[in-house]
């Protein structure tokens, strides 16, 4: 016989928009339960790792505004936590339409340079770039501790009295006019509203109760590099796909091509792609030729895309959709956590 818990408000999914609606909720004085499939800090899913680039530089001016917006509620979780989470050596943006980006910065007033490759070499020794190209460098850009953050929300959020449950999977989602009712191996949760912060498992859950999430799900690959010298800045190269590096404490440099893995299903093992660790190693050595090409580490996480990249929070009766992925949310998990709680309570995201 299944035991009955009730909520106020229940999460589903404790990664990084998880755990940051959870901590938004602190003040609503609302009874908040946290359930998570996995352990927390778990490694399947999609806020794994000890590292995520931050950046302002977006070719869309909401995109800037929303960073600008975030790059304060990431120095108040430092504050309340304790700890230094985000580091901003600066960010560097190569490659197809940065000058869309230097566009959209400019309307938000956000500081940027137009640097040439001779430029960006002398500033950066590491970096390598053919004196003739243009580089696009912000200030604001940088690294967050990844794992690092995730802990600080959900401590935030049990320290003001949420309930975080582990190893209870969401077997379906029954809606009621009022209320929601979540169903796991050994319980059902009841609650006036459910927020759906499953990442990768979110879709198969959604359709249980009848909501189409339009996402797919990808594998996507990446590898770490010994970091030979100075570290570097975090680097985006525009293209079709893009790659990105960023230094991973402890680890060297991180890289990896945005969405350019395989589909594949959220509960399979799945393994690195080989001919995508091959094209990142060719990136790496052409920009930072004094790094081993060799990867001396490879793993993958999971991507949930929507067609154009854009993040999809909403409200379905008492059910709240937060699938803020596609490869580039975690950089705004404090104001998406923000808005998936106003939506939660009734307001507007």
């Amino acid at each position: 016989m299944a035991y009955v818990r009730t909520a106020d408000i229940l999460i589903i999914g404790a990664g990084v928009m998880g755990t940051a609606t959870a901590r938004a909720l602190r003040r609503s004085g609302r009874k908040v339960i946290v359930l998570e499939q996995f352990s927390a800090g778990h490694l399947r899913g999609s806020s794994h790792g000890r590292t995520r680039i931050f950046r302002f530089s977006y070719p869309d001016v909401e995109y800037v505004r929303m960073a600008q917006r975030s790059l304060k509620l990431w120095r108040e979780l430092e504050s309340e936590s304790g700890e230094r989470l985000l580091t901003t050596p600066g960010g560097i943006d190569l490659g197809i339409g940065i000058e869309a980006n230097a566009a959209a910065l400019q309307e938000c007033e956000a500081p940027f340079e137009m640097i040439d490759g001779r430029e960006l070499t002398r500033r950066f020794p590491r970096i390598s770039l053919p004196p003739s190209k243009l580089a696009l460098f912000q200030p604001d850009g940088g690294v967050l501790a990844a794992e690092r953050c995730v802990a600080a929300f959900l401590r935030g959020a049990v320290a003001s009295g949420a309930e975080m449950i582990e190893n209870q999977r969401v077997l379906s989602l029954e809606v009621l006019e009022d209320r929601v009712t979540a169903r796991t191996e050994h319980a059902i949760f009841e609650a006036g509203v459910a927020v759906v912060t499953a990442g990768a498992w979110a879709r198969p859950l959604l359709a249980t109760a009848d909501i189409d999430l339009p996402v797919r799900v990808t594998r996507e690959t990446v590898a770490f590099f010994e970091l030979l010298g100075d570290t570097p800045p975090p680097i985006v190269e525009w293209g079709e796909p893009s790659a990105y590096a960023l230094p991973s404490p402890g680890q060297g440099i991180k890289a990896a091509q945005h969405i350019a893995g395989p589909e594949t299903d959220a509960d399979d093992d799945g393994r690195p792609s080989a001919s995508s660790v091959e094209i990142v190693a060719e990136w790496i050595h052409r920009r930072f030729p004094n790094t081993n090409p060799t990867p001396h580490r490879i793993e993958t996480c999971l991507y949930t895309n929507t067609a154009d990249e854009r993040f999809i929070l909403e409200r379905h009766g008492p059910v709240v959709v937060g699938s803020p992925c596609s490869g580039h949310g975690f950089k705004f998990a404090p104001l998406i956590g923000e808005r998936l709680a106003n939506l939660a309570e009734g307001l507007a995201a």
